[in-house]
């Protein structure tokens, strides 16, 4: 794996951010292996809704080339929430690459 070379900052909304939670995000972040884009800058914005009794995840990754990707998802356990929202954002990068070399013209 790559090293990390970009910050990567976790804010947490009507709750307490924990350590775990912390490590949890930059984990899963670490594991983006993916080159195109690259990124430079990373936030995650966790969010506990009680009155709905739900989770939010969202992250919002700044790009080279002035690409920004975003994702938020909502689910009953915040963790869950994490991971899926790295999922979305795997792939928007993997369509945000496509799109490159369609553009391009690459096979």
């Amino acid at each position: 794996m790559s090293e990390q070379n970009y910050t990567v900052q976790v804010t947490a909304r009507h709750m307490d951010l924990t350590d775990a939670m912390r490590d949890h995000c930059h984990q899963r972040l670490s594991r983006i292996h993916l080159e195109y884009p690259h990124i430079i800058d990373a936030k995650f914005i966790l969010d506990s809704q009680e009155h709905r009794h739900r989770q939010a995840a969202e992250l919002v990754l700044y790009c080279a080339n002035n690409v920004t990707l975003e994702a938020k998802t909502e689910t009953n356990d915040l963790y869950e929430a994490i991971d899926l929202t790295v999922a979305k954002i795997e792939r928007q990068m993997r369509e945000e690459k496509a799109r490159l070399m369609d553009r391009n013209g690459r096979p």
